[in-house]
Formats: structure tokens, C-alpha cells, sequence
């Protein structure tokens, strides 16, 4: 089976690199341009556009825009790489459906596995970029800062590096409860740039977001857990580096698992913890 270590797109690049006997790495390498949008910048991002006057217009109304300081921006500019290495980079792991990988010509082939990571980079011009981010500062806090995979644009707020809190009636087991979900939109935001649908469709419908617990924990519903599925842009990349059966061979899939810790980040406000046992009776 060949494998072609280097792949070049328009809207990210991936390098294949052999670790060992029977491990991989894919790496996705991702440009990205941040544009600075002040009040009396011009830009239409998909709709969402300013003519110059300081007021955003999008489909959900009209948004005062406010001036960046200089601090500001180098703030969120150095912080964007690195909050989402920390997330997104060595989370997955793939694991082959058979053994795939012949070391040397006659030997048996092995069941090599794929560690995937990520590679970010900053760029000055929309030339040198897969993905550019246009980066707004609205007084209100209701804008819905937005990334597309297929248009290579997105549009975010200066608030939104930082973990927003949201309450929503949830259910869990088959009851609603008061669930307060915790997610950084530019963790879910870059799922959408990787190619990622909501966890419950491809709308912006609230039902996309879930409307189970289970759900709404996803990433890409309305907190930040990965699941596996989040695995799948690594997964598609392997189509690029011709990672396909030959003629007659059988087929050759690929499963993801999380394998970096997770945090909870949400809290059920209608838990109740279990009575404590009574007398005579040994705790669980």
C-alpha cells in the first residue's frame, strides 16, 4: 500500500512521519491570517460585513464595533496559537481496521496506528493563508462569531478565547434539568474551520447543538468534550496521502479515540448526590 508523506491544499497542508515500527504521526498545518477589524475598516465576511461607520450588520442585527488598543491585540494575537495547541494537537489516536503496513517487502504486514497533531501558523497576507479570521470588537455580547472549512473565512470576537457559560434545561435520564454548559467558542469554532458539523446536524438551529447531556457535553454541541468523532478531519486526510486499498485488497478503515485528559465543563444544578448510607450500611 502506498503512502505519500506530503500533501499541500488550499486549505491545510498534512505531513505523515513514521514515529516507530508501528506508529505514525499525521500532522494538519494550518496557516492562519487574523485581520484587525476596527470601526472604520470595510470588510464583508459571508454577509457579515461594515461599511467604515463602525456598525456590523449580519443576519441577527447590528452590532456596535469599538476600537482596539495595541496591547489588546498583541494579547490575542500571541493567545490564539497556543489555546488551540493545547486543546486540538496529540488528542486523537486512529487505530486501522487490519493490518495495513508492509516495513519491508515479505515481512507481515502490522496494524500501524496514527497519532494525530497539529501545527498552527500566523501569516501577514491573505496570499500565504489557508484560513482567515477576522477579528471584531462589538459592544454587545450577543454576536455569533462564526468559521467555515469550505469558504476559509471566520469571524470572532475579542471575547471569545476565554470559556463562556451557558444554562440550559437539559435532559439527563430521561428528566430536565438545569444544565450550565462551559465552552471557549474558538475551540468549537476551529472544529467548524477542520471541517466539523454541529454534534446534532449541520444547522445553527438550537436542536443542532443536542439536546441531550451527552450532546450538549460535545464540543461541538455546547461545551468543550471531544469525542471521538472529532477525530474524523485526521481521518479524511489520509485519503490525501493515498492511504487506500490497492485493487483487490480488503478494505482498510480507521477508528478515532481521545487519548489526551479531559475536564468536566459543565454542572448539572439540579444534581443531587446520593444519601449517605445509614447505620450499619457501608458506603458504596
Amino acid at each position: 500500500m502506498r503512502l505519500q508523506m506530503i500533501h499541500s491544499g488550499a486549505n491545510r497542508d498534512s505531513l505523515v512521519t513514521p514515529a516507530d515500527a508501528r506508529t505514525f504521526d499525521i500532522m494538519l498545518q494550518l496557516r492562519l491570517q487574523l485581520v484587525r477589524c476596527e470601526p472604520t475598516s470595510h470588510f464583508n465576511v459571508s454577509g457579515t460585513h461594515c461599511n467604515g461607520n463602525g456598525i456590523l450588520h449580519d443576519e441577527f442585527g447590528t452590532f456596535n464595533l469599538d476600537p482596539w488598543q495595541p496591547a489588546e491585540w498583541a494579547a490575542f494575537r500571541s493567545n490564539v496559537v497556543p489555546i488551540l495547541m493545547r486543546y486540538w494537537d496529540r488528542k486523537f489516536e486512529l487505530t486501522p481496521s487490519r493490518p495495513w503496513y508492509e516495513r519491508r517487502s515479505g515481512e507481515p504486514a502490522v496494524a500501524a496506528r496514527f497519532t494525530c497533531s497539529l501545527s498552527l501558523q500566523l501569516v501577514e497576507t491573505a496570499g500565504h493563508a489557508h484560513h482567515r479570521y477576522f477579528i471584531i470588537k462589538p459592544q454587545e455580547t450577543t454576536f455569533r462569531s462564526f468559521a467555515s472549512g469550505q469558504t476559509r473565512r471566520g469571524m470572532f470576537t475579542h471575547r471569545d478565547l476565554a470559556l463562556r457559560d451557558r444554562t440550559r434545561l437539559t435532559r439527563v435520564g430521561g428528566v430536565d434539568h438545569s444544565v450550565t454548559f462551559y465552552q471557549s467558542t474558538i475551540l468549537h469554532e476551529f472544529g467548524h474551520t477542520l471541517g466539523l458539523h454541529h454534534v446534532a446536524g449541520s444547522g445553527n438551529g438550537s436542536a443542532a447543538y443536542g439536546t441531550t447531556l451527552e450532546q450538549r457535553h460535545d464540543l461541538m454541541g455546547l461545551s468543550d468534550h471531544a469525542s471521538a468523532s472529532a477525530g474524523r478531519p485526521w481521518i479524511s486526510q489520509l485519503r490525501q496521502h493515498h492511504l487506500r486499498p490497492a485493487h483487490g485488497e480488503a478494505p482498510l478503515t480507521f477508528t478515532a479515540r481521545v487519548v489526551a485528559p479531559q475536564l468536566i465543563s459543565y454542572w448539572d444544578n439540579d444534581w443531587v448526590p446520593p444519601a449517605a448510607a445509614g447505620p450499619g450500611h457501608a458506603a458504596p
